[in-house]
């Protein structure tokens, strides 16, 4: 019998994964490739959305998997969570022959996209999201045999705990971000995929009154006009329509001094499929802007600490031969790191990032 053990390649790749999220695509096809089958894919679902990460040579039949809509009528997904095991299981452990001919996800989409035959498991994590972990095989080559199950149900302990931890690794991240503006003296909050408040620092509470928390955790501004802004802001965000930093004034009131209210989005990394926040909430006076701390640059866009202290220098209004001057290193090595900056921040150009990210930066 396959022992898990000859397997101790994958189960480091699902590690380290957890830690380095562009790591899951070489994790999976590694484990398809140990099943027999074409490719595979991890996703993480909950109330706040669907976020999911597979091999490259799957990539394209997921997309159309999506696109048309499958996923809100998944009957193996329906059968899987109803299933109860703890282990892999295979399309006959929850369809006879007879169904599966009558299942439209396998006659209408997995069939024609030639594919049909499978094994998935999945995990409920402590944060309620459902994490699932399919493996796909092409029709013709028959189905997910037992024995190559036994050899998975012996690498799942570690796939569910590289993935419990990544969604924990998550949590700490954006709690770390939060601590960062705590410490720099600025009330920030992050926002989810539906627009809902996930955490706050502590001087962000402080401001309730002014910002109003409502049913499923929405935020809302007393001020109309400022809470129209916000709201238009949200939106936009949640259908990708802005990029840059929204900077929304929102008025005195009674005792509770005018601030400046920052809708700053934030790029998740394509691979990272366990972070759920869209955008960070953060709050300046109106005499004073917040310095963008080195660590802080890090934590929100995965920059390194070289690429975050370039990006500042980018935010001060330096050239990249200035830039290659002052810190003593090519023009080529500095380019090199603008372009990383770039992608990780989603940004078309340097002038696109100095947007986005000005109004948070504090004048030297």
């Amino acid at each position: 019998m396959l022992d898990a053990r000859e397997f101790g390649d994958a189960v480091a790749m699902l590690y380290e994964a957890a830690a380095v999220p562009e790591v899951w695509p070489t994790a999976i096809a590694r484990l398809a490739q140990i099943a027999g089958c074409t490719g595979g894919l991890l996703f993480a679902h909950s109330d706040l959305g669907t976020n999911w990460v597979t091999c490259e040579k799957f990539a394209p039949v997921f997309e159309r998997f999506m696109e048309q809509g499958w996923m809100n009528r998944n009957a193996r997904m329906a059968g899987l969570l109803a299933h109860g095991g703890t282990g892999f299981i295979t399309d006959h452990d929850l369809f006879t022959d007879e169904e599966l001919e009558c299942v439209p996800l396998y006659t209408d989409f997995m069939r024609p996209e030639g594919y049909g035959w499978g094994t998935a498991t999945h995990v409920r994590a402590a944060s309620g999201e459902n994490i699932v972990f399919t493996l796909e095989r092409k029709f013709d080559l028959g189905p997910v045999s037992r024995r190559e199950v036994e050899v998975l149900d012996g690498i799942r302990p570690h796939l569910a705990r590289a993935a419990v931890l990544a969604s924990k690794l998550q949590m700490q991240r954006a709690q770390a971000s939060l601590d960062s503006f705590e410490r720099a003296g600025s009330p920030a909050a992050l926002i989810g995929a539906q627009g809902n408040v996930t955490a706050t620092n502590p001087s962000f509470e402080a401001l309730l009154g002014q910002v109003i928390i409502r049913a499923r955790n929405k935020i809302a501004l007393e001020d109309d006009r400022a809470n129209k802004l916000i709201q238009k802001a949200l939106a936009d965000l949640a259908r990708d329509r802005f990029g840059d930093t929204r900077s929304i004034p929102v008025p005195r009131r009674d005792d509770s001094p005018a601030f400046i209210l920052h809708v700053l989005p934030i790029r998740r990394q394509a691979h990272d499929i366990f972070s759920r926040a869209q955008a960070m909430l953060v709050v300046t006076t109106s005499d004073r802007s917040m310095r963008i701390e080195t660590s802080l640059l890090c934590e929100l866009y995965d920059l390194t600490r070289a690429e975050a202290t370039v990006a500042n220098r980018i935010l001060e209004g330096l050239s990249v031969n200035e830039i290659a001057g002052d810190h003593r290193v090519s023009r080529e090595t500095v380019r090199s790191q603008v372009k990383k900056i770039l992608a990780k921040t989603g940004c078309r150009s340097q002038a696109d990032f100095v947007r986005r990210l000005a109004p948070l930066a504090k004048s030297p």
